[in-house]
């Protein structure tokens, strides 16, 4: 199977698996906004965003170093095993350590006492699923891994109805649903793939430890200034205007999080596939990675713009109350969501050559402007600050990934290509309407022409696709 089939093929897999339930989850959006206080929600928000940052942290990035690293090694000889029980005893000593971290936090502030033993439990959860789920990425198990983020998702989604709905446990339900996914998740994982089998504590060892953590420091400062981009974006709102307004631009975030969620699964994908495709040579590897960046990057940026034009009818069918007023931030958080896949499609290459260090740098950059901006702005523009640093912060981010890409290989984008991008998203943001109809109708006619002619080639091979198997089916 080419390298493309297998990007293809995997991708779908990942797509169609977890698809589904996001949907539902989105489609629950009018359950939350009417059972949940802005300010409930916004905490919340709040608490799974410092889950996320707080991963990378306690695993110190092994995760992805385990994922990296077996792709090189074969199942079951010493050298896999020895990877897997260095990275797996760094991820336990770490869940210890920020244990004992929170229990004195605890201790100190009795007040938040339940928020801080949900925050643990829930990253300690997460970051156990997220250590054994990378272990099926890194054995090519993308069915296995696939059906089992599939099946956790789920059972999060049902729990969240029932905690909520029936229980009427507010956001205790929504922990407790996240907390019980997860767990379910890694301990079916651990059981399917017979994990104990690759551990050997005897196998602990500095040679096996020592390119591992150099392979995966550099991702903790990329993964958390990638997070800060997002948290700053919380801490500012919440300190200058409150856990409500938070709320409001949490449930702004929704929208583009579906771009974000859908490219995420091709970047689990993508990944791996450009880390395998480096192993047959550079030269062929760059021709590869050059055949599918005009290809995402059109994809991407067609679908925002799409999606965009779309807000007005989205927001009247599933946003309540208060919750509208995040109707104006949400065209600014696309633009950004279509500059952060682009730059993690970059990732995908420097994760493959392991040059970690150029992700941290440029993140940290990133990190550290969108923080200013917001802080600067925030008492005068309000929400407006948090949504617009956010774009610049992620357009930075781009410029420097593209500069430093340069010096490994080169993935040129046209220049009428950048001009007619930034015409089509100009004209679509003049159309940006919530009440005018005729406005909404522009906008939605120009994107769904942009969409066709930029994935023309894609169409058109699916049309193909779908003809030849009509065909065949036909004469079976």
């Amino acid at each position: 199977m080419s390298e493309k089939k297998r990007l293809f093929k995997n991708t779908m897999l990942i797509t169609i698996g977890n698809l589904g339930t996001k949907i539902i989850s989105f489609l629950l959006l009018p359950l939350y906004t009417t059972l949940l206080s802005t300010s409930e929600y916004g905490t919340y928000d709040f608490i799974i965003t410092i889950n996320v940052l707080l991963i990378p942290i306690i695993t110190l990035s092994m995760h992805e170093a385990l994922f990296r690293f077996i792709i090189d090694a074969k199942e079951n000889n010493k050298e896999f095993k020895k990877i897997v029980t260095n990275s797996l005893t760094t991820v336990l000593v770490g869940n210890i350590f920020i244990f004992l971290i929170f229990l004195v936090i605890a201790i100190l502030n009795k007040e938040h006492l339940s928020l801080i033993g949900y925050l643990y439990i829930i990253t300690a959860a997460n970051s156990l699923f997220m250590y054994f789920n990378n272990f099926l990425r890194g054995l090519g198990k993308i069915k296995e891994y696939t059906i089992i983020s599939c099946a956790k998702n789920a059972i999060q989604i049902i729990l969240n109805v029932i905690t909520i709905v029936v229980f009427k446990l507010g956001i205790n339900g929504l922990f407790v649903s996240l907390i019980v996914a997860d767990m379910v998740g890694f301990i079916v994982i651990v059981v399917y793939s017979k994990f104990w089998r690759y551990v050997d504590l005897k196998l602990i060892n500095r040679k096996t430890l020592f390119p591992m953590l150099k392979y995966a420091l550099p991702l903790i400062p990329n993964a958390l200034c990638a997070q800060i981009i997002n948290l700053s974006d919380r801490f500012v709102i919440i300190g200058f205007m409150g856990t409500a307004y938070n709320g409001i631009y949490s449930i702004s975030y929704k929208f583009p999080s579906i771009i974000e969620t859908i490219y995420h699964y091709f970047y689990i994908a993508w990944s791996e596939s450009a880390s395998r495709t480096l192993l047959n040579g550079k030269e062929q590897a760059i021709k590869y990675y050059q055949s599918l960046h005009d290809v995402m990057n059109n994809f991407t940026f067609s679908s925002v713009i799409l999606l965009i034009s779309l807000m007005p009818l989205l927001f009247r069918i599933l946003i309540k109350g208060e919750y509208v007023e995040g109707f104006k931030y949400v065209p600014i958080l696309l633009l950004s969501i279509y500059f952060d896949c682009m730059a993690k499609f970059y990732s995908g290459i420097f994760t493959a050559l392991k040059k970690t260090r150029i992700m941290a740098t440029t993140t940290i950059v990133a990190a550290v402007i969108n923080l200013i901006i917001n802080i600067m702005l925030i008492k005068y523009i309000g929400l407006y600050a948090a949504a617009g640093s956010t774009l610049i912060a992620e357009f930075i981010l781009i410029i420097l990934r593209r500069r430093k890409l340069k010096k490994h290989m080169n993935l040129p984008l046209s220049k009428t290509k950048v001009l007619l991008m930034i015409v089509v998203s100009v004209s679509i943001l003049l159309l940006y309407s919530y009440d005018n109809v005729i406005l909404l109708l522009c906008s939605f006619i120009l994107s769904t022409l942009y969409f066709i002619i930029a994935n023309k080639k894609i169409i058109q091979r699916l049309i193909t696709n779908i003809k030849y198997k009509l065909r065949k089916s036909k004469i079976a």
